[in-house]
C-alpha cells in the first residue's frame, strides 16, 4: 500500500458506463467487504452508523476479495490503478487512502489509517470508495477508457453518526455573495429552510441551504489537526439544527404524528438521548423565546464541551 502523489482529477461527469471493452470489470469491486473494528467481522454492507461511544474504536479495514482471474477485456491490466479514497461529505474533504497498481498483486486487505480518520473528523462521517482507475491517460477508443482516472468499477461504503438527519448542502460563501444575499460581508453562516422536514426524505431532496463565510470553511477542510476544528463544527450543526427546527415550525406545528424516515423524527431520535421528547414536546422546545433549552441540547448531543476540553 503506498500513498499517491498523483493528482488525481475528477472525469466522466456523464454517466456512459460501463465500457463495453471491460464489461465484466464493473462488478469487480461489488464483493468488496469493510471491518469497522479490530474485533468486528467483515461486512459486505454499504451503509453503517457509528455511535458516539464507538467512534474511538474504529480501525478500518477492507477486504477486496478482487478476482485475478476476472477478464479484463481490451484493458491492459497494467493500465489500471485501484484508488481508496475517504470523503467527510461535511467538509468536502478527501483523502486518498492508497493506491496500488495491477501490475502488482491485489493485497487481499487494505487497512484505513488512524491518521487519516483524525484528517476527517474521526471517521464518524466519511465515506469509503474503492474505484478501479486508468492510471494514465491512452487513446480514445469506443467502449474504453482513455483519460487518466476513469473508473472502471467502484463501490463506497457510508458511516455516518446516529445525529439529526442533516440533509442539505453546505456552500463556500465569499464577501461579495453574502453582500448581494443582503448579509454583512463576514456572515460566518446561514440556513435557509427549503421544506419537507415532517417527510419521507427522498433521494437527492435537501431540506435546508447552508452557506458558510469561504474564509471559515477553507480553514476547516485545511485544518490539519482536526481537534482544533472540531469544537466549531460541533458547534455550528448544533446552531443550524436549532434554526431548521424553528425555521421549519409552519410545517408541522399542527401535526398530529411525526412521519417515519422523516427529518423530524431523525431530530426527535436524537434529542431523546439526551431528554425525553415527543412531538409535543420538541414544539415546546421549539417555541420557547430564544430556544435556550433546545440549544443546550443540541450541543451536549454534538458533544460540544467535550470538543473543547479536548483541545
Amino acid at each position: 500500500m503506498s500513498s499517491s502523489k498523483i493528482t488525481w482529477r475528477k472525469s466522466a461527469a456523464r454517466d456512459v458506463r460501463p465500457f463495453f471493452g471491460a464489461v465484466a470489470l464493473e462488478n469487480s469491486l461489488r464483493q468488496t467487504e469493510i471491518r469497522l473494528f479490530v474485533d468486528g467481522n467483515f461486512s459486505a454492507d454499504q451503509a453503517f452508523v457509528i455511535e458516539p461511544s464507538a467512534a474511538e474504536r474504529l480501525a478500518l479495514s477492507l477486504r477486496l476479495n478482487f478476482d485475478k482471474n476476472i477478464d479484463f477485456g481490451s484493458i491492459n491490466k497494467s493500465d489500471l490503478v485501484l484508488v481508496v479514497t475517504a470523503l467527510h461529505p461535511f467538509l468536502k474533504k478527501t483523502s486518498i487512502v492508497a493506491t496500488h497498481s495491477l501490475a502488482e498483486d491485489v493485497p487481499a486487505e487494505l487497512d484505513i489509517s488512524d491518521e487519516v480518520l483524525a484528517d476527517l473528523g474521526g471517521g464518524a462521517n466519511i465515506d469509503i470508495t474503492v474505484a478501479l482507475c486508468l492510471g494514465k491517460k491512452l487513446t480514445k477508443r469506443p467502449g474504453s477508457p482513455f483519460l487518466h482516472g476513469h473508473w472502471l468499477a467502484k463501490k463506497t461504503v457510508s458511516l455516518r453518526s446516529p445525529h439529526a438527519s442533516d440533509e442539505f448542502d453546505v456552500e463556500p460563501t465569499e464577501d461579495a455573495t453574502w453582500t448581494k444575499l443582503g448579509y454583512p460581508a463576514k456572515t460566518l453562516y446561514a440556513v435557509e429552510y427549503l421544506g419537507g422536514m415532517n417527510e419521507p426524505v427522498q433521494k437527492d431532496a435537501r431540506t435546508a441551504r447552508v452557506r458558510v463565510h469561504a474564509d471559515i470553511f477553507k480553514r476547516l477542510t485545511a485544518e490539519s489537526n482536526q481537534k482544533l476544528a472540531r469544537p466549531m463544527l460541533g458547534s455550528m450543526a448544533a446552531e443550524i439544527a436549532c434554526q431548521m427546527l424553528a425555521a421549519s415550525l409552519s410545517d408541522w406545528e399542527s401535526a398530529e404524528e411525526v412521519v417515519p424516515q422523516s427529518p423530524l423524527a431523525a431530530f426527535i431520535k436524537r434529542i431523546e438521548k439526551v431528554h425525553s421528547c415527543d412531538l409535543e414536546e420538541l414544539k415546546k422546545l421549539v417555541k420557547e423565546p430564544g430556544q435556550a433549552k433546545l440549544r443546550a441540547i443540541l450541543h451536549v448531543d454534538q458533544q460540544t464541551v467535550r470538543a473543547i476540553s479536548e483541545v
